[in-house]
């Protein structure tokens, strides 16, 4: 009898151990982004080029229940488009983010500390997990340098308030995901230059468009969480190669209405309802079945539903959720 009673009570801890193991985890997962653009004239004397740099740091997070962060990845896509003196573009292409740079980033040379940037990053990034917010934006800063604890301030040289700044954004973004097993994030950039038009007094311009993602899939392969955005920024010139302006703006999202797709869609649908619709159809699937959906020419053109919801072209949103599905860390 006591040894049924043993095997009986050995057997209830076995099951307890298994579901502890098997409960679903829930986190808050969130994704957010800061912009800053920098902007010069053509230069007379030394014949440099005008250029106009936007730089986008996003991140995405996911806390636990205590508000700890078990999650951070931050990301810069930095590029710029130049012009000459007769406002003519003379560059503008996109090239990968300083994460995806890797060591041709090219700090390590210049860097104090022989670091390279992702390295610094990842040390900021380790540093967050398992603190909260506020203990992270306690951070003690001097110009923006990390001032305290010399472990940290010894491995991140570089300047952290666009870093912290995204985080922020990202937490006041996130929202309560169930089942989460890995997430992840990532984004694609495309750069646009127009030349000054003499005929009609148009001004230049350079344009930079960072479509990025956050994603968080479940142990099946499944997508429980995605959050896709579009950070648009550009500045112009006029005809002698002057910069008239260069100020970010916030992004596709969080422009909302004023963002002003409603008036000129087919389906009176603006841009942030769209991208709902698409993320939302995005849920319950695997990347396989994401990467399916049916394009022509970049436009949905299967499922009733969802082509008559989402009239804008995909192609880039497919790509940044793509690349950040590519790129996950697993919680579990």
């Amino acid at each position: 009898m006591k040894k049924f009673f043993l095997i009986a009570i050995l057997g209830l801890l076995v099951l307890a151990g298994c579901t502890t193991t098997d409960t679903p985890t829930t986190y808050s997962v969130g994704t957010g982004s800061v912009t800053s653009i920098s902007a010069r004239d053509y230069n007379d004397e030394t014949g440099v080029a005008g250029r106009v740099q936007v730089n986008t740091t996003y991140a995405t997070v996911a806390l636990d229940a205590d508000g700890k962060f078990v999650y951070v990845a931050i990301d810069v896509a930095q590029n710029d488009g130049t012009f000459d003196e007769e406002g003519n573009i003379v560059a503008a292409n996109a090239i990968p983010t300083k994460k995806e740079r890797g060591d041709a980033y090219g700090m390590k040379g210049r860097s104090e500390i022989g670091k390279e940037w992702y390295e610094q990053i990842a040390a900021l990034e380790e540093w967050m997990i398992g603190k909260t917010l506020a203990e992270v934006k306690a951070l003690p800063l001097t110009d923006n340098y990390i001032t305290d604890g010399e472990d940290l301030k010894s491995s991140v040289t570089i300047t952290v308030d666009s870093y912290l700044a995204a985080v922020e954004k990202a937490v006041a973004n996130a929202v309560e995901v169930e089942n989460v097993a890995k997430v992840g994030s990532l984004s694609t950039t495309s750069v646009s230059g127009r030349a000054y038009n003499v005929d009609t007094a148009v001004e230049g311009r350079i344009q930079v468009n960072v479509t990025f993602a956050g994603v968080a899939y479940d142990a099946d392969g499944k997508v429980v969480y995605v959050h896709i955005d579009v950070a648009q920024n550009q500045g112009t010139f006029n005809e002698e190669g002057v910069v008239v302006a260069a100020n970010p703006i916030p992004t596709k999202k969080e422009r909302g209405a004023d963002y002003g797709m409603k008036g000129r869609s087919e389906i009176g649908k603006e841009w942030d309802e769209q991208i709902a619709e698409l993320e939302a159809w995005m849920m319950g699937k695997t990347l396989t079945e994401v990467k399916a959906l049916p394009l022509t020419d970049n436009y949905i053109s299967d499922g009733e539903d969802l082509k008559s919801s989402v009239t804008v072209t995909v192609d880039s949103y497919l790509e940044a959720f793509e690349k950040a599905s590519n790129n996950t860390t697993d919680l579990q």
